[in-house]
């Protein structure tokens, strides 16, 4: 007789065919181990009231296959699908699922992860628990995913504490969202802070050095004002002045222009070159260093930073050396040089303090709260990164106050919390858009997205995750685009998707091998998960 479960209307439903009650189902299901040990819980269990398991579970199709062999392997299964409860209590939904306690011998709970009130039905398992564990006292399973397991930790604690068993999800069994792809883009940074006026004892006093200190401060209109100022008084200036072309290529690379700032600042250069003018040869190298980082090409970006970082020490220029310095660390970091980066990145701060140039130190102290974060310290790459934070607002630097809310933002996700993160994130998106800063924004939607999949809000995560890549993809930043990809594709997969989240994962990592980015190892785990999960669930 083909085994049965009940559907959240409490009809009759047939369970998927094939051998769900054979001897090692639950095991090849959930694992040797996880799948004794759900064995022993549904022989236990039986006829002694009511008593709580929790599985994680991560895959439709294997949330599925569970339900099918616990149907299986006891009378009488009751599935109830929490996605279903819509204005109904909880309990009304048990109820119609399970209409008799006595004649039902399990009652399943799946598809927390996909309720829109998820929070309102955790808030009722935890204040009405003791109430519902005497109506339905009978053993419970409640099947979550990973992401919606923490989301019942946080919001029914008392709940959770009924659990005699709780088997979470594997090491390794599902694929991690690539949290670490915001920071490893270019994005993270505040951009370069080489100056047209090196001398950190002088205010800068002509209009293009002061639109120059509006840049790298990130107040985009000002600066565009003072070029407007000085055209009106320079009209041929345009053409023929390497330090105009330099500040138009920095205004279209903050725009997401980044062809037409490669352009600008390559003319430039000839013009410098031509001129043997060594101070903004060295300064264009690094704009142009900044604008290969952001595509992803980060060898082409190392070794023209390293050119500049050259050039500043045989001018003697400390200020704009200190500057170069910081900047090749970014890089140097991005490409998994961690070792080289901190020594960097603790030169770099060194020779701020000693000139006194509170930017620069800002935005090294940023930096070095990224690799204490790399490195696992989380306590120090908060501190760090809060200094750095009072120091932008101190100066008015938005693009410092930029990257620190960013960076604040991923250690509060490490950290699960979430909506933390979150405020963290929405802050910086405004600020980006105040900007008008096009990869600021990319990149804080790539990482809103992780934190909505996390939260197992996939609707919302996959239109995050869209809006990133259609801008990723306009900007030519390849790194922030592959990793929206590989998410987009994760996210597919995770529901069954195959079809459509395998070639996604395949161009996100094609994208990373010809960036060669250091987290294409990462990428190359997921796809070769997905692609076992895929082959996994196959029909045979």
């Amino acid at each position: 007789m083909r085994a049965t479960t009940s559907s959240a209307s409490g009809a009759q439903q047939p369970a998927a065919p094939g051998d769900e009650a054979a001897p090692g189902s639950f095991e090849r299901i959930l694992g040797p181990e996880r799948g004794a040990a759900y064995r022993r819980f549904l022989e236990w269990s039986a006829g002694g009231g009511f008593v709580l398991a929790v599985v994680e579970i991560r895959r439709p199709a294997q949330r599925e296959a569970l339900a099918a062999a616990t149907g299986a392997a006891v009378p009488k299964l009751c599935v109830a699908r929490l996605v279903s409860v819509g204005a109904r209590s909880v309990r009304t939904l048990l109820e119609e699922v399970c209409t008799s306690s006595a004649d039902t011998s399990v009652l399943m709970l799946t598809h927390l992860e996909e309720a829109h009130d998820a929070a309102r039905i955790c808030a009722e398992l935890n204040v009405h628990r003791d109430e519902l564990a005497r109506r339905f006292a009978l053993p419970w399973v409640l099947v979550v995913h990973p992401a919606a397991a923490l989301a019942l930790q946080r919001d029914a604690p008392d709940f959770c504490d009924f659990a005699g068993l709780w088997l979470p999800e594997e090491p390794g069994e599902g694929a991690e969202p690539l949290l670490e792809q915001t920071l490893r883009s270019s994005a993270a940074t505040s951009g370069s802070t080489v100056r047209l006026n090196p001398d950190v004892t002088m205010a800068p006093r002509d209009l293009l050095s002061l639109a120059h200190e509006a840049v790298v401060l990130g107040h985009v209109d000002q600066a565009a004002d003072l070029l407007a100022e000085y055209d009106m008084k320079h009209p041929d200036a345009r053409t023929g002045d390497a330090r105009r072309a330099l500040i138009d290529g920095l205004l279209l690379r903050i725009r997401g222009r980044l062809a037409e700032a490669l352009a600008r600042f390559h003319a430039a250069l000839d013009l410098c070159e031509a001129s043997g003018d060594l101070p903004m040869i060295a300064a264009l190298l690094e704009e142009i260093a900044h604008v290969r980082m952001i595509q992803g090409d980060l060898n082409a970006a190392s070794h023209l930073a390293r050119r500049a970082l050259d050039l500043f020490e045989q001018l003697g220029d400390q200020r704009n050396r200190a500057a170069s310095t910081y900047q090749l660390s970014t890089i140097e970091l991005r490409l998994g040089n961690h070792a080289e980066a901190l020594q960097l990145a603790q030169e770099s701060l060194r020779l701020s303090e000693q000139l006194g140039d509170q930017v620069g130190r800002s935005r090294t102290l940023h930096h070095l709260s990224v690799i204490e974060k790399r490195m696992g310290n989380y306590a120090k790459a908060r501190e760090l990164v809060r200094e750095s934070l009072m120091i932008s607002d101190k100066l008015g630097d938005w693009n410092g106050r930029f990257a620190s809310l960013l960076q604040l933002a991923t250690l509060s996700i490490q950290q699960s919390d979430y909506a933390e993160a979150r405020e963290r994130l929405r802050e910086s998106l405004k600020l980006g858009e105040e900007m008008g800063n096009a990869v600021y924004c990319s990149v804080v939607l790539h990482e809103l997205g992780s934190v909505a999949w996390l939260e197992g809000h996939h609707a919302e995560a996959r239109e995050l995750w869209r809006e990133s890549l259609k801008l990723s993809e306009e900007l030519g930043a390849k790194e922030v685009q592959a990793g929206s990809l590989v998410m987009l594709g994760q996210l597919a997969a995770e529901q069954g998707q195959f079809d459509h989240g395998l070639p996604l994962v395949r161009a996100g990592v094609e994208i990373l091998e010809e960036l060669g980015a250091s987290n294409l190892p990462e990428a190359k785990e997921i796809l070769r998960r997905l692609e076992a999960l895929s082959s996994a669930d196959s029909p045979r």
